[in-house]
């Protein structure tokens, strides 16, 4: 009986040891799986920097096919579906991402801005929320995500978030934008005129400062102002469609009809561009 015993339990420790190592080469197998991915990764960013984007796109497809759930690869292939228009497939790459990787900040905030991009506004604000929590010190996101929360309707939330974002870091341009856009909504016109002056002292050629001024100026009667500030983001931007329609509507309220005729027919002309938060000033010509 004593012999069968030490049998057994012989057997069992060596079952035990092969199965050790099999998890061991296993995890073995996978490490160097995702060490191979990751630098067919570096090659599709070096390719892409340089401006090869087909061969870039051709590494991560390897790369892919080394790790598939790379996370580094499978957002550099989402990067790549953005820049072919390809939004919806984008969105399912950079998901699995800010999913895969539970404590990175910039994966939940790239996918809440492609949802932006793409219309969904509550479920950017989701996931903004989201990255806010992963990086409480972010004032960028926090900016983005003021926008996101005013596009939803929701001032009271979007004036917090910007005053939280200018708290952080009141030399961010984006945080000052955010907060004047905030306290325009919520009726605040003389806060709003002082936070987009300090975003123009900031950065003074900054085509969405110029833009959000004009509306700003225009809104509380300052016409040639906001003419003024339209005129130096089209001459920033001549390719800004938002840029000439907001002269045309500054020189029509100032009652330049003939030139804010001209200045609507270029905007029609160029079309509207892609949709960011902050991109625009979130503010209508009065």
């Amino acid at each position: 009986m004593r012999r069968r015993l030490l049998r057994l339990a012989l057997a069992v420790s060596v079952l035990g040891s092969l199965c050790i190592w099999a998890v061991v080469l296993g995890m073995a197998s996978r490490v160097r799986a995702r060490s191979a991915s990751d630098h067919l990764v570096d090659r599709a960013q070096e390719l892409g920097a340089a401006g090869d984007r087909t061969a870039s796109r051709k590494l991560v497809e390897q790369a892919l096919s080394v790790d598939h759930s790379n996370p580094r690869a499978r957002r550099e292939l989402a990067m790549h579906l953005i820049a072919e228009g390809r939004a919806r497939l984008a969105l399912h790459e950079l998901r699995a991402v800010a999913l895969a990787r539970p404590t990175d900040a910039g994966a939940a905030r790239e996918f809440g801005l492609l949802l932006y991009a793409t219309r969904d506004t509550k479920g950017a604000v989701s996931w903004l929320r989201e990255a806010v929590r992963r990086e409480p010190h972010n004032a960028l996101a926090y900016s983005e995500l003021a926008h996101c929360l005013l596009d939803t309707g929701d001032i009271a939330a979007g004036l917090r978030v910007a005053e939280q974002a200018v708290a952080l870091s009141p030399r961010l341009q984006p945080g000052q934008l955010a907060l004047a856009r905030a306290r325009w909504e919520s009726g605040d016109r003389a806060g709003a005129r002082a936070a987009v002056e300090q975003a123009l002292r900031l950065r003074p050629n900054d085509v969405t400062a110029l833009l959000a001024a004009a509306a700003i100026f225009s809104g509380i009667g300052l016409r040639n102002s906001a003419v003024g500030c339209a005129r130096r983001a089209v001459a920033a931007d001549p390719q800004n469609a938002q840029a000439w329609l907001v002269l045309g509507q500054a020189l029509a309220a100032a009652g330049q009809d003939a030139e804010a005729e001209k200045a609507l027919s270029r905007a029609r002309s160029l079309g509207s561009g892609e949709r960011l938060p902050g991109a625009s000033s979130g503010l209508g010509i009065e």
